[in-house]
């Protein structure tokens, strides 16, 4: 497996029948194994990318010209951590920060399917110590008519606010977006207050990642 990979995941192992029990089409790339709470990890989103890679990207694949009206089509992952949680979601990050995208600045695959960069001005930081502008990678993005979303985690727009929660690859200098838990919109003062708040809450709470 890629090594660069290996870095941002800290090397968690994929479950044989994971696996076994891979079944792509167009449509989905979905995984079942009887876990209740949606959960997220790298290494999985990895996994269906790699069994995505000739069934469904084609010639005109990581397109800088994407379609108006693109079809959507959602990356489903079994995860090792609960996305739905704070705690989680700020003990997996290396950088949880509030932030605005600037621009969108490439697109990139580092394990065959889209993955989309953006420059992000970092506003607060609430776990880390980031200033300045940096790239955020987020997985997912266009491919011809297609536009791929991981957990139908939208894509990033320019010159809108989120709270980011992120993990940090140091041989592409960019901060992956944790999908759905890791980049929460805000549109007003008020919004941002209680983001703050939340996740410096959850940060004083926060569950370090281990592997079970």
């Amino acid at each position: 497996m890629n090594n660069r990979i290996k870095q941002e995941m800290y090397r968690i192992e994929i479950p044989k029948e994971l696996n076994e029990r891979s079944k792509m089409g167009v449509s989905k790339a979905k995984y079942e194994m009887g876990k209740p709470k949606r959960r997220w990890s790298y290494i999985i989103g990895a996994v269906i990318a790699a069994s995505l890679t000739l069934s469904i990207f084609g010639p005109n694949y990581f397109s800088n010209n994407p379609p108006e009206n693109p079809i959507i089509r959602t990356m489903e992952t079994n995860t090792v951590i609960d996305i739905d949680d704070p705690r989680e979601v700020v003990g997996f990050s290396d950088n949880v920060f509030l932030g605005k995208v600037i621009k969108k600045v490439g697109s990139k695959s580092l394990n065959d399917y889209p993955e989309t960069q953006f420059n992000v001005e970092v506003l607060d930081s609430i776990k880390g110590e980031l200033k300045g502008t940096i790239k955020v990678n987020q997985q997912g993005g266009y491919d011809g008519e297609y536009l791929f979303l991981m957990e139908n985690d939208k894509l990033l727009v320019e010159g809108h606010t989120y709270l980011f929660a992120t993990r940090y690859l140091k041989e592409e200098n960019w901060h992956t977006v944790i999908p759905v838990g890791g980049d929460i919109p805000f549109n007003s003062d008020e919004e941002k207050k209680e983001l703050i708040e939340k996740y410096k809450k959850a940060y004083d709470e926060e569950i370090p990642f281990k592997l079970k």
